[in-house]
């Protein structure tokens, strides 16, 4: 969701040169290739918050992609080690954008791993926290596009937060949230396709489900082999009624799942939901209901804690639709 490399650099091109090498390849997935450019970037700047956020960052996005939270202290302790260099940063060199950016952009991903956990409260918590430093680095460097990109989802979640808290009072910044999303995928260097994932989102949860799928296509091409961007273009499929193109596009990310994720059963049961979305939709009832059933009966082996308990519960609502 963030990039680190601005006008003004802290860190030397060697250390600049392995932070873009890991970001690109998180883009493929390869997070070993990843964990070893980021690794070898606090060797070269051990006193510098970005390779602790980016791998923190990284970890996050392999508890997602592998639907486990087995790494949480390492990606806490990530985190915790990038904003005391960024607090240290500030109390060396004074104020300046990027420090900033790294304390509120801690707190923007403590906010996203809390909102996928369903812990809505805390991620309220940390993403009122981000607010101040995010808008103190804009006022820094207001050419700093990726501090929007975060600052963009802070806007977002405050605007939308009644969606999911019902006594919450949200306030009138979704359009804001959009709005800066959009500038970073529009104009930032480094993390367009962070940006357009984030600005695809919302452009679904919107209601303005053929712009998303524009993003998302674009995506898919750039990336063919990444799972993360063939997830969201499937559900913009579905919500399209493409069924025949989703179905397509699930099949060979169930083979992919099974070559590089065979022991991750939620992302195997997701897809068999989907699947039986899309059959239902075309009418292929019986097809429909074996994918049910297969979800249902192995509901033990997803982690419904983590964000993903509408699998089973949406399993069981098309089951009783078509009528079993």
């Amino acid at each position: 969701m963030v990039s680190l490399l601005f006008a003004l650099l802290a860190i030397s091109p060697e250390a600049e040169s392995l932070l873009v090498s890991g970001i690109e390849a998180s883009r493929f997935e390869d997070y070993a290739a990843a964990r070893k450019a980021y690794a070898e970037a606090q060797k070269l700047a051990p006193d510098d918050p970005a390779p602790y956020f980016l791998n923190g960052a990284l970890t996050f996005i392999y508890m997602v992609d592998f639907a486990t939270d087995s790494l949480e202290v390492k990606f806490n302790n990530d985190l915790d080690k990038a904003l005391k260099l960024a607090d240290e940063g500030i109390k060396k060199n004074g104020d300046n954008a990027r420090d900033y950016f790294f304390i509120g952009s801690v707190h923007i991903f403590r906010m996203v791993e809390n909102g996928w956990k369903r812990n809505y409260i805390k991620a309220m918590s940390e993403g009122l926290k981000a607010i101040a430093p995010l808008k103190r680095a804009i006022e820094l460097d207001s050419t700093l596009y990726d501090a929007y990109l975060a600052q963009g989802g802070v806007d977002y979640f405050s605007g939308s937060v009644s969606r999911y808290i019902p006594w919450a009072k949200g306030t009138k910044t979704v359009e804001k949230g959009i709005k800066e999303v959009k500038l970073v995928y529009e104009k930032g260097r480094y993390f367009k396709n962070a940006a357009g994932q984030a600005y695809s989102f919302m452009l679904k949860e919107e209601g303005r489900a053929y712009e998303a799928l524009a993003i998302n296509e674009e995506q898919c091409r750039k990336y063919p082999q990444s799972r993360t961007f063939r997830w969201g273009l499937g559900e913009l499929y579905i919500d399209l009624h493409k069924y025949r193109e989703a179905i397509g596009l699930y099949k060979k990310l169930y083979e992919d799942v099974l070559q590089s994720q065979p022991s991750c059963y939620t992302n195997i049961y997701q897809i068999k939901l989907n699947l039986a979305q899309c059959y239902h939709g075309l009418g292929k009832r019986e097809l429909a209901r074996k994918y049910c059933k297969e979800v249902i009966a192995n509901k033990h082996r997803i982690r419904r804690d983590l964000g993903y308990s509408d699998i089973v519960k949406d399993a069981e609502k098309l089951l009783k639709e078509l009528g079993d």
